[in-house]
């Protein structure tokens, strides 16, 4: 009976159905309050990211750099990992099922630091769960200020959503994609205008999106395990083996996104921002072996179905006040909730075809959290802006996880029945001075303290606790050569914490096939932060409003380096990770925008843009060759082109390139992958003021994704080579403002 009530517990969540009439009632409301208010909406001044970005990153004293509307529209991207990959110095790379990773630098894995607002995000925030519609740009810091968290060694994305609030055209996006025959697409809409009456000067903006995705990976998956005598013998191989993987992936989403303002008065507003978000996920895998030699797996023949139902919640009111002497006092108050129901069934098959074995495992988890932040910045000299601030937060995460393992042959069923809970705890103070010390030369300085503490336990099981404090000194400064030229350098504190699943020492199981190269996980609750010291060097030559070319040396010394280490327990193999020693990392980054047509009268309306980042690293306790950092992206060069045909017609293309990447995880582990090539090319008609069309296509070259990977002891040897296909996608979006 347990099973069968838990099992129900995804069925109360809405369906997208519903929703979808929820929304369409709420966007046909519209036209009754835009009569209402036509007459009393004041003119508003906006800055959109349209705006002069070369001359803010320019005139900035950090090293920051913003897209606005124009880069995350380009190509009608569906998914904001799809944005992103196109930024200059950030990549994206997905492995394993993991999802999408974001890199800076060629790292991910925490650290490059993922913000929303300037807020961190909450603990299984997938990056594709924001809509591209939703957000009014996008911040790269390769070194951030001391108002945000310093847990950024490669660098901070930061997400900033639309806050526009005022009268504004109604706008509807739709498109369909089409990838190895199969269609899905979107649905987004955005509505605004003053709320009617001339009491208050109110605002409002109302935005939603409804989508549905699916797609098909196939894999093949070559596994040998060979053993020896000794160092100096032959390897011999004693299993063959030749595995193929088809998984179906769909991801529905609806989600809705109010916004209010409040202009209280003209040094006062009050503002409200919210967003509400339902997903349902399913992915369904199988496998299925082929044995040449040896012997086969414990479950040759398997399918598995993992789904979830996910609401998110997220709600931030911030006060904003304007002193005398121009100085400001802001605060902000908010909360977050993620909700989830996850149901997974395994079966698997012996060698003969028989059902040995079948799983099914029903896991349910909430988190809250609530935050206060502050800030107060003033002018308190001709040259120097003063501004502090705090941030305090507390999260609370429960979850449950029931688990049934039936063993057909033996005629047994298990049960086991595990309740957890996690707190995380968070409170930063800053301080921070832009100085202007004379008309060519700035400085930033900037100190902040940051304590954590965090909290994992299960009843009678486990009780950790966690606490880390990180004092993070800032040092920013940039000279200006003259209106063209300038150099920048930076010196900065910055550390990555372990993430709570890595300090749970809870075990995770593989389903099948378990080996060092497929190994069980398990939290280690000792772990402790890496700490790192950088540094930065960049040159920038901006050559007109819209073009610069700049070149960005950077260093990092990582001090308590997180490394897994792959162990044997009896016959099981289970990874962990472990504090172990030193890094350094050593990189440049070179950037090229062109308007050619600003550059030269005589030529065409066409900007090209290029990038290439060369990443080095090396773990000192790791022996070399290739004792590269966390799966370090070496060589990453990107380059393209967009080109005003006529006044209605633009095209563009995209061309990625990453190289082919040893590397060296440990004494004995070893990795490999193949030359990434990736190209993206749109064509955008606009057919007036109101409506554009916009085709693209992405993945034009469909190159398959090949890893290799080995684990050799002294006797033993296993290894693995895959080949995972990918699909070109073609998509039509269709842009209208009434």
């Amino acid at each position: 009976m347990l099973f069968q009530q838990d099992s129900l517990r995804l069925n109360p969540l809405p369906h997208l159905p519903g929703i979808a009439l929820s929304v369409l009632a709420l966007f046909a409301s519209k036209p009754v309050l835009a009569q209402v208010s036509a007459s009393v909406t004041p003119a508003q001044v906006e800055i959109t990211g349209k705006a002069q970005p070369n001359r803010d990153r320019q005139d900035d004293v950090g090293m920051r750099a913003i897209y606005g509307r124009d880069d995350i529209d380009k190509y009608g991207d569906s998914n904001l990992s799809e944005v992103l990959k196109r930024l200059p110095g950030v990549s994206v790379t997905e492995s394993k099922g993991k999802g999408a990773e974001i890199r800076m630098r060629g790292l991910g894995n925490g650290y490059t630091q993922i913000l929303l607002n300037g807020q961190a995000t909450p603990v299984g925030f997938s990056i594709d769960s924001i809509a591209p519609d939703q957000i009014e740009s996008i911040e790269v810091m390769r070194v951030a200020g001391a108002d945000v968290s310093a847990q950024s060694i490669a660098g901070t994305i930061n997400i900033i959503l639309k806050k526009k609030s005022s009268k504004q055209a109604t706008e509807i996006k739709s498109n369909a994609s089409l990838q190895a025959g199969r269609l899905f697409g979107n649905l987004s809409w955005s509505v605004g205008d003053q709320l009617p009456g001339a009491g208050a000067d109110i605002s409002y903006v109302l935005a939603g999106t409804l989508e549905s995705n699916n797609n098909e990976v196939n894999a093949t998956l070559a596994e040998t395990y060979a053993t020896r005598e000794n160092t100096s013998a032959a390897w011999q191989v004693q299993n063959d083996r030749l595995l193929q993987q088809s998984q179906q992936n769909r991801r529905d989403v609806a989600s809705f996104s109010p916004r209010l303002n409040w202009k209280i008065d003209g040094q006062t507003s009050l503002n409200w921002q919210a967003s509400l978000n339902l997903s349902r996920a399913e992915q369904a895998k199988n496998e299925k072996e082929n044995t040449q030699l040896g012997e086969s797996t414990e479950y040759p023949d398997n399918h598995s179905i993992w789904a979830a139902h996910i609401l998110t919640s997220r709600n931030d009111f911030s006060w904003e006040r304007r002193l005398a002497d121009s100085a400001k006092l802001s605060m902000n108050f908010g909360w977050n909730s993620i909700d989830r129901a996850t149901k997974f069934q395994f079966w698997g098959k012996d060698n003969t075809g028989a059902l040995s074995v079948h799983r099914y495992v029903i896991g349910d988890a909430d988190e809250h959290e609530y935050r206060f932040n502050g800030k107060y910045l003033a002018p308190y000299a001709e040259s120097h802006v003063l501004s502090l601030g705090w941030e305090t937060s507390r999260a609370l995460r429960h979850e449950n996880r029931d688990e049934q393992e039936t063993a057909f042959s033996l005629g047994t069923t298990d049960y086991s029945a595990h309740t957890y809970q996690a707190s995380l705890q968070k409170l930063a103070a800053y301080i921070q001075d832009e100085w202007t010390i004379n008309s060519a030369w700035s400085a930033y300085l900037g100190l902040r303290m940051e304590r954590i503490s965090s909290n994992s336990r299960e009843a009678g099981v486990f009780d950790f606790q966690n606490n880390s404090t990180m004092l993070s000194p800032i040092l920013q400064s940039v000279w200006k050569l003259d209106a063209k030229r300038q150099w920048r350098m930076a010196i900065n504190r910055s550390f990555k914490l372990p993430t709570v699943a890595n300090l749970v020492p809870r075990l995770f199981r593989i389903d099948n096939n378990n080996m060092p190269l497929n190994a069980d996980f398990q939290g280690n609750p000792n772990l402790r932060p890496e700490r790192a010291w950088g540094m930065e060097l960049a040159y920038e030559h901006y050559l007109s409003e819209d073009s610069v070319i700049s070149a960005n040396a950077y260093w990092r010394r990582i001090d308590d380096v997180m490394i897994e280490q792959t162990l044997p327990y009896g016959k099981t193999w289970v990874s962990s990770l472990v504090n172990d020693g030193r890094a350094r990392i050593l990189g440049l980054e070179i950037e090229a925008k062109l308007n050619l047509q600003q550059l030269y009268d005589y030529m065409p309306a066409v900007e090209i843009h290029g990038n290439l980042n060369r990443n080095w690293s090396r773990v000192e306790q790791v022996p070399g060759p290739d004792n590269r950092l966390a799966q370090q992206t070496g060589l990453l060069i990107s380059i393209g082109a967009d080109y005003q045909i006529q006044p209605a017609w633009r095209a563009g293309a995209d061309y990625n390139f990453q190289a082919a990447d040893s590397l060296r995880e440990s004494a004995y582990m070893t990795g490999h992958t193949s030359p990434r090539r990736h190209l993206d090319i749109y064509l955008a008609w606009k057919q007036n003021k109101q409506s554009q069309l916009r085709f693209s296509v992405t993945n034009v070259l469909q190159q398959n994704k090949m890893e290799s990977g080995s684990f050799t002891a002294a006797s033993e040897r296993w290894t693995e080579n895959s080949q995972q296909q990918t699909a070109r996608t073609w998509r039509l979006v269709w842009e209208l403002k009434l």
